[in-house]
């Protein structure tokens, strides 16, 4: 049963990327249709483009780190026998973690400093609202390698 779940959580986690990735280019290829054709584009195109840039570069780290795709240095795990490289695994997992969980934290943070005095990030949304983007994309890898810490380490990876 929790395989089952677990599976689902990735199929959202996939459509979510590939629903964000479709939404940034009709966005960009409509600014440039306008632009090209009309004269004038959507002045909230820009800042939501950048904004959705950034929420999917830290959800398609999820994504990675799901599935061991991120960047490592494994020259020494590889050099190690199997049960110093479990222990090398696990250090190194939840070195990561330890570093994305702070990186939530000051992402946090610094979200409930723009909150204290928000301006207008587009039309009826504050400008804290896609900074929500640190906190949870941080702490959802900080949770995920400390996950994967405890985990067998892959083995076609040299770990």
């Amino acid at each position: 049963m929790l395989r089952r779940l677990l599976v689902r959580l990735h199929q959202a986690e996939d459509l979510l990327l590939a629903t964000l990735l479709g939404v940034l280019v009709l966005v960009a290829l409509a600014q440039i249709g306008l632009r090209m054709f009309f004269g004038s584009g959507l002045e909230w195109a820009e800042p939501v483009s950048q904004m959705g840039v950034l929420w999917l570069a830290l959800l398609g780290a999820l994504g990675a780190a799901r599935s061991h795709r991120h960047i490592a240095v494994d020259a020494l795990p590889r050099l190690l026998p199997p049960f110093w490289r479990r222990i090398a695994w696990a250090i190194s997992q939840l070195a990561t973690a330890v570093v994305c969980g702070l990186l939530a934290w000051y992402g946090w943070g610094m979200l409930q400093m723009e909150r204290e005095a928000p301006g207008v990030f587009v039309n009826g949304v504050s400008s804290w609202v896609p900074m929500l983007v640190f906190p949870i994309g941080f702490g959802l890898l900080g949770l995920r390698f400390a996950i994967s810490a405890l985990l067998t380490p892959p083995e076609h990876e040299g770990l």
